[in-house]
């Protein structure tokens, strides 16, 4: 089962954080220390690691996002528990049908203009 994975404390004083990378994505597994997202605070940018290996499950925040102590970043599933189905996609919104063009009838199909033989007016051939 995923726990959501918070922001640490950062320095005294340090309450909150902008975001300035995410380094993770769903389904990406990760392993203990590595770094899930890049923070700017005002005496330093930081990386935040990872608590311990595993699945990234789901990311709650994004590049610009101020975030504080205590706030979610991801949903980080344990390295040897069983992955959990991804999220059912929404359906696509409804669509008003485009209008058919009208059928066109091919060049080859076109019936001649001139008259076959079987109608050719019988006084030429007299």
């Amino acid at each position: 089962m995923a726990a959501d994975f918070t922001l640490p404390e950062l320095g005294e004083g340090i309450e909150e954080a902008e975001v300035i990378g995410v380094l993770v994505a769903p389904g990406d597994a990760v392993e203990s220390g590595q770094p899930l997202i890049e923070v700017e605070t005002e005496k330093a940018n930081l990386d935040v690691p990872a608590p311990h290996a595993g699945v990234i499950e789901a990311v709650h925040v994004a590049v610009g996002e101020v975030v504080r102590v205590g706030q979610p970043l991801v949903a980080l599933a344990p390295a040897d528990a069983a992955p959990s189905p991804p999220p059912a996609p929404a359906p696509p919104p409804p669509r008003e049908a485009a209008p058919q063009p009208a059928e066109e009838t091919p060049a080859a199909e076109v019936a001649p203009a001139s008259p076959t033989p079987a109608e050719a007016p019988a006084a030429e051939a007299a």
